[in-house]
């Protein structure tokens, strides 16, 4: 677990930093303490030099900006240019409490933003009351920025312009209090790659210490929050937000968090990344983008052969499902989805899935591949993102063109005349007619399953 946003050198911790600090380093991986002025950030500064599991960042807070003109660029930029400092901030715009004039939190949020831009550091992002004007920030001044909203606040407006300019999004304590649905109902439009968590330590503790002190390591309840919510395991989650924070800091990874994965547990799944070829261009999609799905970097410099998958499944019955679903599509190495396939059910997996776009008869060739894969392969989730041509070429936009709707429907259609368990899943993205879709499935005797759309 790493928390990528606390203040550990606060007074309220100065009674007992040592003994919250070994709590910390007993549980977590890191600890980012933010900066909120000079001395402030000077204290972070000191605090992360003397533990080598804690950082620092260094900004100025809206609430200090009346304090500082232009010319703290200079002292700010000497404090970033430290080891142990891995961002810019806490910055941004608070017109809640106003402590500092607008105008003057703009101007000295606009110094941080190029700091940001100019050393390279991310900047985390403070915004209270002014998700709006920060909207207009992120579209007009951040090009370029790596940035990360601090404490999301559960705004679509804001959720929308951060992660299309490819920002972060962190949660914090108040993701764990019952009344905040709305806030978790966020958390599907996130992608796994940029999810962070963090708990503002000592503000905002999460409900289980709800009135009490936060501390770092009670991120651990806003993980099992979220964790819950997402139908995820709570070490999927940690695995997630911990790869993503070294991610974003530029902390060291090991070297499996940072190799690609030919095999990845997710649950009590094990998924299997084939490829990272694929024949479609679907809207929704963040292939090319981005290389880390739920934790693992899927975005493979090769082709394994077979055995290798074999070597690192090692024994398929100890897990629920295997399932052929990775960076790209498993039809693309019909060979090799055989052969692995055919060896795990033999020895012992309880279910083989493939997850596919359907268009394995235009992939290969020929038409007699689910014969070969016949008592093999249990499920066949077939993503087909439309009910009718007009939808599926505007949403999929499959590179064998006006023939690939037709194929799909075929393949779906002898999937489950020859036994299959067949279903049809959709990315409910603005063209997609839910209804319809529904209709679909019911009219081919098959599943559906429909996911939000995430923002890329």
């Amino acid at each position: 677990m790493i928390d990528t946003h606390a203040h550990l050198h606060f007074p309220q911790f100065d009674a007992d930093r040592e003994q919250v600090i070994k709590e910390c380093e007993k549980k977590l991986e890191a600890v980012v303490t933010v900066g909120c002025n000079l001395e402030d950030s000077l204290k972070a500064l000191n605090l992360a030099r003397n533990k080598n599991f804690i950082y620092a960042s260094a900004g100025i807070h809206p609430h200090d900006a009346s304090r500082y003109s232009v010319s703290v660029k200079e002292n700010l930029k000497e404090i970033l240019s430290k080891e142990k400092v891995v961002a810019v901030g806490e910055a941004g715009l608070d017109f809640y409490r106003n402590l500092s004039p607008r105008r003057k939190q703009e101007e000295i949020f606009k110094i941080q933003i190029d700091l940001s831009r100019e050393i390279g550091k991310p900047l985390i992002i403070h915004t209270r009351e002014a998700s709006s004007n920060m909207c207009d920030f992120i579209k007009s001044e951040m090009e370029g920025v790596k940035g990360i909203i601090h404490c999301f606040n559960g705004n679509f407006e804001l959720l929308e312009t951060a992660l299309r300019h490819g920002f972060f999004i962190s949660y914090a304590g108040p993701v764990t209090y019952p009344r905040n649905e709305s806030l978790r109902e966020t958390l599907k439009k996130v992608p796994s790659s940029r999810l962070l968590v963090e708990t503002d330590s000592p503000y905002l503790a999460p409900q289980k210490k709800r009135g009490k002190r936060n501390q770092p390591d009670y991120v651990a309840y806003t993980i099992k929050t979220i964790a819950e919510y997402l139908n995820l395991n709570f070490s999927d989650v940690d695995r997630i937000t911990t790869v993503n924070a070294k991610r974003i800091f530029g902390l060291p990874m090991t070297k499996e968090e940072s190799e690609p994965k030919l095999v990845y547990k997710v649950r009590n799944n094990l998924y299997v990344n084939l490829t990272t070829r694929c024949p479609c261009n679907c809207v929704f999609c963040f292939r090319g983008k981005e290389n880390y799905v739920l934790g693992y970097n899927l975005k493979l410099d090769r082709e394994p052969i077979p055995e290798e998958y074999m070597y690192r499944i090692k024994n398929p019955a100890i897990y629920d499902e295997i399932v052929f679903c990775g960076y790209g599509e498993p039809f693309e190495r019909f060979e090799a989805l055989l052969k692995v396939a055919e060896w795990a059910k033999k020895m012992g997996a309880r279910k083989v899935r493939v997850n596919t776009n359907g268009l394995g008869y235009l992939i290969t060739g020929r038409e007699g591949i689910l014969d070969r894969l016949k008592g093999i392969v249990d499920t066949f989730n077939v993503s087909v993102n439309a009910s009718s041509p007009e939808e599926y070429y505007k949403i999929v936009r499959p590179s064998f063109g006006n023939k690939s709707f037709e194929s799909v429907i075929k393949f779906i259609i002898d999937a489950k005349e020859k036994g299959f368990n067949v279903i049809i899943s959709a990315v409910n993205v603005k063209d997609l007619n839910v209804d319809a879709f529904k209709s679909f499935a019911r009219k081919l005797g098959v599943d559906h399953r429909i996911r939000e759309e995430k923002i890329v």
